[in-house]
């Protein structure tokens, strides 16, 4: 398999899912792009820093877990 067999495979799949092919490189630098995927995730950080993930719901559960036994066993 070529290369130019694996861009029309890749544009079909794009096409099959719905979604339109870019026509040319667009209108924003790589540098405006790196700032703005800087600046979004910059807020999806603010959002997520006082979540627990699932590590720490699952350590929090199992000192719950733990200290009912030790309760119990009083």
């Amino acid at each position: 398999m070529y290369m130019n067999d694996w861009v029309e495979k890749l544009d079909d799949f794009i096409k099959m899912n719905g979604s339109e092919l870019l026509q040319n490189a667009g209108k924003i630098s790589h540098e405006e792009a790196k700032v703005k995927a800087e600046l979004e995730y910059e807020k999806y950080k603010e959002l997520r820093k006082n979540e627990l993930s699932q590590v720490e719901r699952d350590f929090l559960e199992s000192i719950k877990t733990a200290q009912k036994m030790l309760e119990e066993k009083r």
